[in-house]
């Protein structure tokens, strides 16, 4: 697999940085390395570079809202923006074949504030997504309850994958049922790792040893780490452990379709130069626009634009998408 390493050297040989047969310095790797991921993450914004959605769900809480982000009610890395939700009724005779409802999104707080009744728990017809750091806020009205489950399609990550290697037990806690239990879920006292899970070993109340199981992404030495007792009995309490090994992110393997490689390159060769102050070489400038070009067309998912007929109002014969939250 290619690694982030593999990504830098290559491309301070295009841009003339690096002669053929010469190794980089530790400085030049790692100013190489922070612009890669500087780039990732504008790359990381825009619909059209991100080859994938996914979905992350739970089910209604009575709340006005919830954090989305790492170790958060909404279980994800926080996204910069939620591309569209629905919902799942769970009760009634939905339950055998359940249908799904969209959620038509508020698209400013300024709308979501002129909601008089807030609080109103009923039937969820609309989100507003607060994109804070270092948790986004996701609000959803009426308020859902437990008969609701809720599904937000969010954009998958970019990039490279740093994974959980290994970590020491900071505290035992106590009050844990006795046994060994498998891939439990990691949850985060600090940082902002997702998916690692662990197989445990409990005694005597105690937690006694853990074992990566999956090594997830995102985790950093020195997180601070628990574990979902949801899958332990939901008993016990005060379970710490710290990271103490993560797989170098420089050596950290390419996620993303190969596709994406030659985009990444000549894309990095350009930036590179601007770092530099070298010449921008126009052909590297013509095969990163064209590799470019490619993921676009391949990416490309064009929703139909509908409006509800509640929300149209005529206008000199044209349609306008109004939210009207005085009706509410």
């Amino acid at each position: 697999m290619t690694t982030a390493r593999d990504f830098c050297i290559l491309a301070l040989k295009e841009a003339g940085i690096l002669g053929i047969g010469q190794t980089p310095l530790a400085e030049d790797i790692n100013d190489t390395f922070t612009l890669l991921n500087r780039m990732l993450a504008q790359w990381q914004k825009k619909r059209w570079l991100v080859p994938n959605l996914y979905e992350v769900v739970n089910i209604g809480n009575n709340a006005k809202s919830n954090l989305i982000g790492p170790g958060q009610y909404y279980n994800s890395a926080r996204p910069d923006k939620i591309q569209a939700a629905y919902m799942v009724q769970l009760t009634g005779n939905s339950q055998s074949d359940p249908v799904s409802f969209p959620l038509r999104q508020v698209w400013s707080y300024e709308d979501y504030a002129l909601i008089s009744l807030k609080k109103l728990n009923s039937w969820p017809l609309y989100f507003f997504y607060d994109g804070a750091f270092p948790y986004g806020n996701v609000y959803i009205w009426p308020i859902p309850t437990q008969q609701y489950e809720i599904h937000l399609i969010v954009k998958g990550p970019i990039g490279f994958t740093v994974q959980l290697e290994s970590g020491d037990i900071i505290d035992q806690g106590d009050g844990y049922i006795d046994g060994i239990y498998l891939d439990i879920p990691f949850v985060n006292v600090t940082g902002f790792g997702a998916s690692g899970t662990a197989d445990v070993t409990v005694s005597s109340g105690k937690i006694i040893n853990v074992t990566v199981h999956t090594p997830g992404d995102g985790y950093k030495i020195n997180d601070k780490l628990t574990l979902d007792t949801m899958f332990m009995g939901n008993l016990g309490s005060g379970f710490i452990w710290s990271v103490t090994q993560v797989t170098d992110s420089l050596d950290a393997e390419f996620n993303m379709p190969p596709e994406y490689e030659e985009a990444i390159h000549y894309s990095l060769c350009v930036r590179l130069c601007a770092m530099y102050q070298l010449p921008t070489n126009p052909t590297q400038v013509t095969l990163a626009k064209l590799a470019l070009n490619t993921i676009k067309i391949a990416n490309a998912q064009v929703p139909t634009l509908r409006v509800p007929p509640q929300y149209r109002n005529y206008r000199n014969g044209a349609n306008f998408y109004i939210f009207n939250a005085d009706a509410y």
